[in-house]
C-alpha cells in the first residue's frame, strides 16, 4: 500500500512538472504572437522573418517557430514593425518530411513563392532579416524575398537560429546578395532551445545594444 502511495505521489509530481513546462512554453509563445501581430504606424525599422512551426529538431512541436521568438524580442525592444514571410505552399509539420523538401529545393535552386507582400517597404530605413539554417544555407524562400524588394541604401541586420552550424556563412551570402544595402555581418546566431529561453532574449538585447540600437 505504501509503495502505491509513493508511486502515486511521484506520478503527480512528474505530471505536475510536465504541465508546468507546457504552460510556461505556451505563455512565451502567446506573448511572442501578441508582439508580432501588432505593428506601429510610424517606425522606420522592420523585422522580417521566416520561421517554421510544427515539429522542430531538439525542441519538439511548437506553435511559434524558433526564429519567430527571436524576432519578437527584437521587435519589442526596438518598437519596430514586423513581417512574417509565409510560403504559399506550407512546409510539412513533420520534421523529416520538411528536411527532405528543403534539400530538394536547395538542389533545384528553387524560389518558393511568398503569399504576402510588404506594401510600404520603401518607408523603412532599417531592416532586420531572420531565418533558420537549412542544409548549411538560407531557406530558399529567403532568396525569393531578397529578390522581390529593393534594398538600395537600407541598413540590414541579420539573425538566425540553428542546431550547431552558427550562421553557416550566410551573413556573407546575404551581404553579397544585397550588394546595394549596408549589410552588417555582425549577426546573431542562436540555437533553437536558447532562442526560446529568457537567456536567448537577454542575448538578443545585448546584441542590439552592441550594435548601438
Amino acid at each position: 500500500m505504501k509503495q502505491k502511495i509513493i508511486l502515486f505521489t511521484i506520478t503527480l509530481i512528474v505530471f505536475g512538472l510536465g504541465i508546468s513546462e507546457v504552460t510556461a512554453i505556451t505563455d512565451a509563445e502567446t506573448q511572442a504572437n501578441d508582439i508580432l501581430n501588432k505593428n506601429s504606424t510610424d517606425s522606420d525599422i522592420l523585422v522580417v522573418y521566416f520561421s517554421r512551426t510544427g515539429e522542430n529538431y531538439n525542441v519538439g512541436n511548437v506553435e511559434v517557430g524558433n526564429t519567430a521568438m527571436v524576432a519578437s524580442y527584437i521587435k519589442e525592444y526596438l518598437k519596430a514593425d514586423s513581417f512574417e514571410i509565409v510560403p504559399i505552399d506550407k512546409y510539412p509539420d513533420n520534421y523529416d518530411e520538411c528536411t527532405q523538401l528543403a534539400s530538394k529545393e536547395k538542389d533545384d535552386n528553387a524560389r518558393p513563392q511568398i503569399q504576402n507582400k510588404i506594401n510600404n517597404f520603401d518607408s523603412y530605413k532599417t531592416v532586420f532579416i531572420g531565418y533558420p539554417i537549412w542544409w548549411g544555407d538560407l531557406p530558399m524562400i529567403m532568396y525569393t524575398f531578397m529578390e522581390e524588394y529593393d534594398f538600395d541604401g537600407k541598413d540590414v541586420y541579420l539573425f538566425n537560429t540553428h542546431e550547431g552550424s552558427g550562421d553557416a556563412g550566410t551573413y556573407s551570402t546575404v551581404q553579397s546578395k544585397l550588394s546595394k544595402a549596408n549589410v552588417n555581418t555582425d549577426g546573431l546566431a542562436l540555437d533553437g532551445k536558447t532562442a526560446r529561453s529568457d537567456d536567448g532574449k537577454q542575448k538578443t538585447i545585448e546584441w542590439l545594444k552592441g550594435l548601438g540600437l
